[in-house]
């Protein structure tokens, strides 16, 4: 995206969770695209785990703080907000109701763009009715640089070739695998849309349809310069004309190197921080 034409050159964007995976990858984007990035973020350590905290605006706070949350809207002005900050599956989601109540103070006319699993799409929850000004971006199993929590499949698929450990997951059902960056650009579009035609859901499916052990096997023949073992075909259609910007050996040997690096600066000082 180039920055003299991107709709988002100079525009302030809020993103909770820009020190976790995706929230990381979509700040990336938005600093690239030319945003003034304003992040939130609850740990002390949070803000340089990526590299971030120069280019971030960085603001103390609890995602599920509406005062907070208003206040950086308001000192800020921002023009959209990216929620991304995981919430427990075992609890209540408190954050999101928190944040659409402060974009509601704010600005009716605010994007508000989350993040939610693709097999969630037939399960509406009461707060993320389109009415509450909430926008869906639905993916499948998200991988790629900067996943820090090392019992998912790619990072320890990535860790074990690396380190030598290596070891086949159990077979088990197939999932869309969709690489961070091109799910990032996906968030960057459905807000986009969303100034135009109002809050929505959009699925996006990659078309890379593994199981996990499909994937590790994958991981197995980059690492290894031999074929993949996988066809990749064209993906499905997708709302907005989203598609892979990268091929799936790309994000797989692009994926290997982020991992590389992550041993070579020390990953027991970086895991501690959760994602």
């Amino acid at each position: 995206m180039a920055v003299e034409t991107s709709s988002w050159r100079g525009r302030r964007v809020l993103v909770t969770g820009c020190s976790g995976f995706l929230g990381g990858a979509v700040a990336r984007e938005l600093l690239a695209a030319g945003a003034d990035v304003v992040g939130l973020i609850h740990e002390r350590a949070g803000a340089d785990v990526l590299g971030l905290g120069g280019r971030v605006h960085v603001i103390r706070g609890r995602a599920d703080n509406v005062f907070r949350l208003h206040s950086a809207m308001a000192v800020h002005e921002v023009s959209a907000v990216f929620h991304l900050c995981s919430s427990s599956p075992f609890g209540d989601d408190r954050s999101t109701p928190a944040v659409l109540q402060a974009a509601s103070l704010y600005s009716r006319r605010v994007p508000v763009v989350t993040a939610r699993p693709l097999q969630q799409i037939t399960l509406a929850c009461t707060t993320e009715t389109h009415e509450d000004g909430l926008s869906v971006a639905r993916f499948g199993a998200v991988f790629g640089p900067g996943d820090r929590k090392l019992f998912r499949t790619a990072p320890a698929a990535a860790l074990g070739l690396i380190s030598g450990n290596f070891a086949l997951p159990p077979e088990g059902p197939a999932n869309d695998f969709v690489f961070v960056r091109d799910a990032a650009r996906a968030c960057l579009r459905v807000a986009e849309d969303v100034a135009k035609n109002g809050p929505g859901d959009y699925p996006f499916r990659s078309g890379w349809h593994m199981s996990d052990r499909q994937i590790a096997v994958a991981f197995r023949g980059e690492f290894a310069g031999a074929a993949p073992g996988w066809t990749e075909s064209a993906p499905p259609a997708n709302p907005l004309g989203w598609a892979p910007a990268r091929s799936f050996c790309e994000a797989v040997t692009e994926t290997l190197t982020w991992y590389r690096e992550f041993l070579r600066a020390g990953a027991g000082a970086q895991v501690r921080v959760a994602a």
